[in-house]
């Protein structure tokens, strides 16, 4: 069987990229997301969905506007930050990673495994080669306009999953959510559906 992952998250706010993963400042985790599928057939293995509960950080106004998690919301049912953390380490395995602007979700991890777990588990968050993104995926199909120096627009989630399904993302910015749209978006590149995606929606 030939898994992969597809995974979302929703923090504090992006990532400093200026500075080290392990810069004190970073984001933390407020929501993660993740399905599991078999990459041949479709079917759908597993999926995770966690509100993280803060430990002595707090979630902006801004950010809570976008995600709808407040504080309130995520202490009164959010889980242990490293606990989610390693759920979702322990799912995704060996299993193709799979993302959506695979730059920010891949340092949003990378950053999580630095505050809580060894270098061996850091490192594998450094590492690209088994991590597709569907928005780099979709672009030279898509071509969208404006062209800039580096080729045409980048599709946002939203623009893709309008593309590739024909009809629009419900519940944007909730992880899980967006995670089945990336899911789908992967799937319909490949000239795959899962029936497991398809009859939640």
């Amino acid at each position: 069987m030939n898994l992969v992952c597809a995974y979302d998250t929703e923090t504090t706010g992006p990532p400093d990229w200026k500075n080290p993963s392990d810069s004190h400042h970073q984001p933390h985790l407020v929501q993660l997301a993740a399905i599991l599928a078999d990459e041949d057939t479709g079917k759908v293995i597993s999926t995770l969905d966690l509100i993280i509960q803060p430990d002595g950080w707090d979630i902006p106004q801004e950010v809570a506007d976008i995600h709808g998690i407040t504080n309130e919301i995520a202490n009164e049912v959010g889980v242990n930050e490293m606990d989610a953390v390693a759920l979702f380490l322990q799912m995704v395995g060996s299993a193709k990673r799979l993302a959506h602007n695979r730059t920010f979700d891949l340092r949003i991890i990378r950053i999580a495994t630095k505050r809580y777990f060894p270098e061996n588990v850091q490192e594998k968050w450094a590492e690209k080669e088994n991590h597709d993104c569907t928005m780099m995926m979709a672009k030279p199909i898509m071509q969208m306009e404006p062209k800039g120096r580096y080729g045409y627009k980048s599709p946002k989630l939203s623009e893709a999953y309008q593309h590739f399904m024909g009809k629009e993302l419900q519940d944007a910015h909730s992880a899980i959510a967006d995670a089945r749209a990336c899911l789908d978006i992967y799937f319909a590149m490949k000239g795959l559906t899962s029936a497991d995606t398809d009859a939640q929606d």
